[in-house]
């Protein structure tokens, strides 16, 4: 049954992870005391739990729609994490409905968990359009970090997936500091900003991450810190280029970057065991071969993150496939900073930079959704 969200105000969980941890507050809505701007309805999309954010008012017309794949590692974080970001951000795009989706998690929920719920509510509401005042042809896919995996996954999955010919095709894909592979965990980013405690994704956090979405424990992060997951056959291979610091720009190749001497290491055993996975574009959409006929792309990269570089190469491929993509990099920008763009009376937590990086996606919205 459907349910109007009237505002919560849940007790507060600090998790001190970082010197930025101490601004993600878990188990809460980050809307304590924020006035509801929109009409909010928690239901279920073919069985997924999401929230609808909609304009009070019933347009005139149909209305364009996001479906929002929140952060967390695809391990924490719910709707209710992201409320008062997504109930600010949709208010001020304004005429759009917004759902946000609350795909399973890992580790009891292991690939492809998440990206199967976000693909089944994604075309749930493809399909519902009409009922919910939403042109089907103008749907985008949005998300942030391991959310923006599953927004660059789904994405690929109704464009390249032959079962879904018959379905519009999304028009736009938004990715916010996205995690897209799980090849080489010693690219620029991950080598510059992977240790620093100030930062609020460090490199250790990231593998173990991707060890629990992979398969459900945190067994591969001893393989994933030394880069030993992949064999020396794959790291030589063409697949590999897709990961070569080559398409990466020298002004972010500084400080303690040091680029790799040889690629005659690996554990053979380690990688015949998960490559299937680690190579499906659906787990790393990095991987995919052939990205000719996605829709157009809005990227957002942050100078301190390990991610970073995932964003950049992503950004090239496209490019080179002929997809239209749009980056937006700050040279200040961290992981998860637009929680912190001043969206309710947790101002006093407010990022500058986190402000600008979600008034030029409210306004690249408005143009091109």
């Amino acid at each position: 049954m459907d349910t109007t969200w009237e505002g919560r105000c849940p007790l507060f969980d600090f998790k001190f992870t970082s010197i930025m941890g101490m601004f993600h507050i878990e188990n809460n809505s980050w809307g304590f005391f924020q006035a509801v701007t929109r009409n909010i309805t928690d239901t279920h999309f073919d069985g997924v739990p999401v929230r609808i954010y909609q304009p009070f008012d019933k347009p005139q017309s149909s209305l364009p729609a996001i479906m929002y794949f929140h952060a967390g590692g695809w391990v924490k974080w719910d709707i209710d994490s992201v409320h008062g970001q997504l109930n600010s951000f949709s208010t001020k795009i304004d005429q759009v409905v917004l759902v946000s989706v609350e795909y399973r998690k890992a580790p009891e929920h292991i690939f492809p968990g998440a990206v199967d719920d976000c693909t089944k509510a994604t075309l749930y509401l493809i399909r519902h359009a009409k009922e919910y005042r939403v042109d089907a042809n103008r749907v985008a896919a949005m998300g942030d970090s391991a959310g923006g995996n599953l927004a660059a996954a789904v994405s690929q999955r109704l464009t390249f997936d032959v079962k879904y010919k018959d379905v519009p095709k999304l028009k736009l894909q938004g990715l916010i500091n996205p995690c897209l592979q799980a090849f080489d965990f010693n690219l620029p980013s991950y080598q510059q900003h992977g240790h620093h405690v100030a930062v609020p994704l460090m490199k250790g956090r990231m593998i173990w991450y991707w060890s629990l979405y992979l398969q459900g424990n945190d067994e591969l992060v001893k393989y994933f810190a030394t880069n030993n997951h992949t064999s020396s056959k794959a790291k030589k291979s063409s697949i590999a280029d897709f990961v070569s610091h080559d398409h990466i720009p020298n002004k972010f190749k500084y400080g303690e970057y040091v680029p790799p001497e040889s690629n005659d290491f690996g554990e053979e055993d380690v990688f015949e065991s998960i490559k299937k996975t680690l190579l499906n574009p659906d787990f790393a959409p990095l991987m995919r071969t052939d990205l000719r006929g996605l829709p157009e792309a809005y990227i957002l990269t942050s100078e301190f993150d390990v991610l970073r570089d995932d964003g950049i190469l992503y950004v090239h491929r496209l490019e080179e496939a002929g997809v239209k993509v749009t980056q937006k990099h700050y040279d200040t920008g961290v992981t998860g900073m637009l929680i912190h763009s001043g969206h309710s009376s947790f101002n006093f937590l407010k990022m500058e930079v986190a402000i600008e990086a979600r008034n030029d996606l409210v306004n690249f919205v408005r143009k091109h959704l």
